[in-house]
């Protein structure tokens, strides 16, 4: 099975390490006191783990807050808040037995903050985003929808030490999905208090993780410090991290060059593009495969993109080869399916459609253009949104001129800071969007679950009953191999419509200061610092 398989090379991944040495002042190391110099090539959407569930915020979330899993250093999902659990014969309810564990003021971590949190992100006016990632539970997406109570959704504490989950569905990922910073508890009692706590900073700001939040100079700069109320403070032995706000890529690794910082690229930000074969030649540049896709989303309710043949047209017409060979540089491949290439069902020598197949793009764009009584005269201009990160820029600019090429069509780059982009693309706000979707756990279902509904990051406005009739058959199913079969299917279904239009599977490129040690980055870029380490006694060599 692909995704037994998966597992199986995810056993063997150990925590990062690099091999190359550098030139670079060792970074702060005195007395007690040790820092860690990262950094964040756009600031968190929040300091709430409720809210803010991408890459960006998901890097801060992990240390201030922890839920009842955290990936350990070989990626696997281990014991945190909860220090055990039992799973039903049904394989549809857990009971998690929690530790003793407090909260940054010194409260205790209960049960009922959990279940607080949870169903929060699951009120019909929750502000997230995310809260489709929470429908395996019972009722869960019917409460979203107001269509149940909140009380009817499968989450309950028994006591504060005993947390009961029941899902919708047997759900093979639920254990690792508890490790997301999503699944994080907040604070009940000071969230009912105070609604904008997450707004503090110092011993306002109340988190339960292994670092606090010292300061956050928003646009600026944000600072961990070590949490002694932590239940595991013993393996935390970094007293401080600094994230400083560096938006452009060719500043951070000039900062990193000079000393200042101790880590540039995946998964705090992105190198310039231009320095990827420097860095290489000189033997500085680091890559991890990782379980993530670019891709285009697709709005259907754009008067052009409506005909999935016009979709499939301008999937066709990208040379996918040409960019990560000539742009990217840097072991990306071009990808023919929304799912990672360790989950995919697909073959590799028999890709869904033929990269850079000009003269079929161009067969079914102008049978189309005929169906819908248009013509190269007469089409409608296409937006093309992305972020303003210099990386997804390049892509989009290369994409637009081979749709111009290819298909005559007129497209408009439309940037936006990151933030801005993602609130875009959740909204519907645009007619294609790029997006690095990071899937949260090893199973194909989370990728192809995000177009189930037309909800949540889903801004494509597609939505199929066959789709997601094939995938409530694969949530009912118990057999793993007849499971695998439906998700198969659905994975060819969702490329033969194409509201979603692949681009390339990625890599994680960074660059690091060799005194700094313990950091891990699981098989999913899940980065966690809870063990990281300076070692100031490390003679550097400049090779």
């Amino acid at each position: 099975m692909k995704v037994i398989q998966y597992i199986a090379v995810m056993l063997l991944v150990a925590a990062t390490s690099c091999k190359q040495q550098q030139e670079t002042p060792s970074p702060s190391d005195t007395g007690k006191q040790k820092t860690v110099r990262l950094y964040l090539q756009s600031e968190p959407m929040s300091s709430d783990p409720r809210i803010a569930g991408n890459r960006f915020s998901q890097v801060v979330l992990r240390e201030l807050f922890e839920g009842l899993m955290r990936i350990d250093a070989q990626g696997r999902p281990a014991a945190a808040v909860a220090k055990s659990y039992e799973i039903s014969e049904d394989k549809c309810t857990y009971r998690f037995h929690l530790r003793p564990a407090m909260w940054s003021n010194g409260m205790p971590v209960t049960a009922y903050d959990f279940e607080y949190s949870w169903l929060s992100n699951l009120r019909p006016d929750s502000p997230t985003a995310y809260s489709y990632a929470f429908y395996c539970l019972k009722n869960a997406r019917a409460a979203h929808t107001g269509e149940v109570k909140l009380e009817e959704v499968g989450v309950k504490a028994l006591d504060a030490n005993t947390l009961v989950v029941t899902l919708e569905h047997p759900a093979p990922y639920f254990i690792e999905l508890t490790s997301n910073p999503l699944y994080s508890p907040v604070c009940k009692a000071i969230v009912e208090k105070n609604p904008n706590w997450h707004h503090e900073v110092g011993e306002k700001f109340i988190c339960n993780g292994p670092f606090t939040l010292k300061d956050w100079q928003h646009r600026r700069e944000l600072v961990l410090k070590k949490n002694d109320k932590y239940w595991d403070s013993e393996a935390v032995t970094i007293t401080n991290i600094t994230f400083p706000v560096i938006e452009d890529p060719l500043t951070a690794l000039n900062m990193y060059e000079t000393g200042e910082l101790d880590w540039v690229g995946d998964p705090c930000g992105t190198l310039p593009l231009e320095a990827i074969q420097r860095l290489r030649e000189t033997k500085k540049l680091i890559t991890r495969h990782t379980g993530n896709v670019t891709w285009l989303e697709v709005n259907v309710q754009h008067p052009l993109l409506g005909s999935k043949e016009i979709r499939k047209a301008m999937a066709m017409a990208i040379n996918r080869q040409e960019l990560v060979e000539h742009l990217l540089q840097c072991d990306e491949s071009p990808a023919f399916t929304c799912l990672p290439e360790t989950l995919t069902f697909m073959e590799q020598e028999q890709p869904y459609f033929n990269d850079n197949d000009a003269s079929t793009a161009r067969e079914l764009f102008n049978q189309a253009l005929a169906n819908l009584n248009l013509s190269k005269e007469t089409l409608p201009s296409i937006s093309l949104s992305h972020s303003s990160d210099p990386r997804d820029k390049s892509i989009c600019e290369a994409i637009q001129q081979q749709w111009q090429k290819v298909l005559g069509l007129n497209v408009v780059l439309t940037p936006a800071d990151w933030n801005a982009h993602l609130h875009r693309v959740a909204s519907g706000e645009f007619d294609v969007a790029s997006l690095t979707w990071y899937t949260f756990y090893h199973d194909p279902i989370y990728n192809l679950e995000a177009f189930k509904y037309a909800t949540g990051y889903n801004g494509t406005h597609w939505e199929h009953p066959a789709f997601i009739e094939l995938l409530n058959k694969s949530d009912a199913e118990t057999n793993e191999i007849v499971r695998d079969q439906l998700l198969s299917q659905a994975e060819q279904f969702i490329i033969d419509e194409m509201p979603v239009i692949p681009v390339c599977h990625n890599t994680f490129k960074f660059c690091k200061n060799h005194q700094i040690y313990g950091e891990t980055l699981s098989p999913i870029g899940m980065f966690e610092l809870k063990k990281v380490d300076i070692d100031a006694g490390v003679i550097l060599v400049n090779k």
